[in-house]
């Protein structure tokens, strides 16, 4: 599943990918990072590379308020742009802005990683505990449950993290997968649907979403 498997620690990663091109579109001389504003700018140039800066820029620099932006760029005809901007969109995600609910955010996230859910939801619900509006605490807090076969607590959490984020694309995957489990079919696609309705590069959701619609289809015959 795409939100439960995504690495966490995508941002280093995503910058290395941005510094990259800024020195192919920069050739010989140093990179400088540019502002939000200037990242914002940019994501409109008619350069490409221009582009990739910018929305891998706002990964480490961007905020809640640049999501709009960052998912538009999800239907770009560029699959590198669309790829970088879905990254860029979980690098301001995950960020708790918070120098206390931070490191136990990230020990909450690795610990769902190598197996241990239970430690996992101790740690988030310090977290929560901090920041109850931090719509991804609530999303991993699920993940942790549904690990633990805990299915009503999972979709609990994801319906909040939902609720606190209705761009979370990822949550709504996840709850179409426990929908489909429990051979709710129609309930399932609904999910699926809305979760491609805003991210149309979620390619197991696809395929999830036209098998149901095949099955619901052929139910009606």
């Amino acid at each position: 599943m795409r939100n439960r498997g995504f690495v966490a620690f995508v941002v280093p990663a995503l910058l290395g990918l941005a510094a990259t091109c800024a020195c192919s579109a920069a050739a010989a001389r140093d990179w400088t990072p540019i502002s939000r504003e200037q990242a914002l700018e940019q994501t409109r140039s008619a350069q490409l590379d221009k582009r990739r800066l910018a929305y891998g820029r706002l990964a480490e620099i961007g905020t809640m308020e640049d999501i709009p932006v960052l998912m538009a760029a999800l239907w770009d005809e560029e699959e590198l742009i669309r790829g970088i901007a879905e990254q860029s969109v979980w690098g301001i995600w995950m960020r708790t802005d918070d120098p206390v609910a931070d490191p136990l955010f990230q020990t909450g996230m690795q610990l769902i990683t190598v197996d241990e859910p239970d430690a996992a939801i101790e740690k988030l619900n310090q977290v929560i505990e901090l920041k109850p509006d931090f719509a991804e605490a609530w999303n991993r807090r699920g993940n942790a449950y549904a690990a633990l076969g805990d299915e009503d607590r999972a979709l609990a959490d994801y319906e909040r993290a939902i609720t606190l984020n209705p761009y979370q694309f990822g949550t709504l995957e996840s709850c179409g997968e426990i929908w489909m489990t429990r051979s709710n079919y129609r309930k399932a696609a609904e999910y699926f649907r809305r979760a491609l309705d805003l991210n149309p590069n979620l390619s197991e959701a696809a395929e999830a979403l036209h098998s149901l619609e095949e099955k619901l289809e052929n139910d009606r015959i």
